[in-house]
């Protein structure tokens, strides 16, 4: 300290360090609007004085998992989200950090949809919210993109029931051990606690209308 007030080059220098220190911290202070869901999943876990054993038991999701996407090492699927948004008591729009406005109505207009997992990320679907302000609800929409091929052998299963309606292209969806080919116009409504994937038929994205159940807190 004193070497550091004698010389203005070496206080200049300690600024500097503590500057990019602070500016490349991965988790800020306060609310978690602005910051990724790993960041928004810690955050929530620290407010509710959780451990990552404790969350990881509730979930039913490995330690190990956990942290990786608060680290943002992984990206969580929507099952993985939907078990994370049910041990907090919240719905997933919030665990995304969607703005929550009291009451029964929700409009999201086109350019206000948010992408909640990127292309290329560990599962390689992509997902754009369609309700996520709604803050009491019973089922989430989504616009879903699946892959062009599946990145692993990971089948999805979760509670509640989902509903598939093809917006474009042509789609495989995998369900409980059987394949089913579903083209622009077809829907396909099932009970998702059955091992679950789907992925895009061609060269093109397809996309496709997916409603799911089960998500809210007032679920058991």
């Amino acid at each position: 300290m004193v070497l550091h007030a004698l010389n203005p080059a070496l206080r200049k220098k300690a600024d500097k360090k503590k500057q990019r220190v602070s500016q490349s911290s991965p988790v800020s202070r306060g609310k978690p609007e602005n910051q990724g869901i790993g960041a928004r999943i810690r955050f929530f876990r620290k407010q509710r004085n959780m451990t990552l054993d404790h969350l990881s038991g509730l979930s039913n999701l490995t330690k190990s998992f956990v942290s990786k996407i608060e680290r943002g090492v992984s990206v969580p699927s929507i099952s993985t989200a939907m078990k994370l948004a049910e041990s907090f008591d919240i719905t997933v729009g919030q665990l995304l950090g969607e703005d929550n406005h009291e009451g029964a109505i929700s409009i999201v207009r086109k350019s206000e949809r948010r992408s909640f997992m990127r292309a290329g990320s560990s599962s390689g679907y992509d997902y754009e919210m369609l309700a996520g302000p709604k803050q009491f609800k019973s089922m989430e929409p989504y616009i879903m993109q699946p892959p062009l091929k599946f990145q692993d052998k990971r089948l999805f299963e979760h509670v509640g029931e989902e509903f598939m309606f093809v917006l474009s292209g042509s789609i495989e969806v995998e369900l409980s051990g059987k394949k089913f080919r579903l083209n622009s116009g077809d829907v396909l409504y099932f009970d998702s606690h059955l091992p679950h994937r789907t992925r895009s038929l061609g060269n093109k994205y397809a996309k496709v209308l997916v409603v799911v159940t089960g998500t809210t807190n007032s679920q058991s």
